[in-house]
């Protein structure tokens, strides 16, 4: 979807260790609940696919699955943060943070379910490439190789550029904040952000959550 070529190689960069850390979050905290893994992998899951689209031979990839997998995932968030057991602080902030990443990971399963609609419909109608009806093909030297054109589809991708740019900068904001505190605070082992090391791995995932948000956020941008 990426033509830039450095554009494209500094997503695939930032998706790839995204990925990486996402599969060594949750393979490395054995101790967390089973809930707080799950979501370390999909986190990995989402980072792959992501730099999977930002690739033509990505494209190829079946989109049905994806939909199917980061709907769910969407819609799994919610319950999992209500239903972790010995979570400090009321159910309505483990909501609240639950929130944004059913929103990312929805709009993760929207871009999928827009390009490959986009995709079939050029197929189905025999068109090439650069004659699908539900996309454009810029002029050369553009940043993306392939664009929305449906009128509802491009607003939905800016409107979802804009509130994932906003998250990014929100959790980049908390995650400087964490890690600046994270010195100050009481030793002592329990769950992420209870002590010096677990506010740190807090700090650092709420970083990755920024990067990963800001990365869909020029994905979105590029598609309209």
């Amino acid at each position: 979807m990426i033509a830039a070529t450095g554009l494209r190689w500094i997503l695939t960069l930032l998706f790839c260790a995204l990925t990486v850390y996402g599969l060594w979050r949750a393979l490395a905290a054995r101790s967390h609940p089973w809930t707080a893994r799950l979501a370390h992998g999909l986190h990995a899951v989402m980072a792959l696919a992501m730099f999977a689209m930002a690739w033509p031979w990505g494209m190829d990839l079946p989109g049905t699955p994806q939909v199917v997998l980061f709907s769910a995932a969407a819609v799994w968030f919610v319950p999992a943060a209500l239903a972790v057991p010995g979570v400090p602080g009321p159910r309505a902030r483990a909501l609240a943070n639950a929130l944004p990443h059913t929103v990312m990971t929805g709009a993760m399963a929207w871009m999928v379910a827009a390009m490959s609609s986009a995709m079939s419909m050029g197929a189905g109608g025999g068109g090439q490439a650069h004659d699908m009806p539900g996309m454009d093909m810029p002029a050369p030297g553009a940043t993306a190789t392939m664009t929305l054109d449906g009128t509802g589809d491009r607003w939905g991708a800016g409107v979802l550029a804009v509130v994932l740019l906003a998250l990014a900068l929100w959790w980049l904001a908390k995650g400087f904040d964490t890690g600046r505190l994270a010195p100050r605070t009481t030793s002592g082992a329990g769950p992420d952000g209870a002590g010096p090391d677990g506010a740190v791995h807090a700090a650092w995932d709420l970083g990755c959550h920024g990067l990963m948000a800001l990365g869909m956020a020029v994905m979105f941008a590029v598609m309209t």
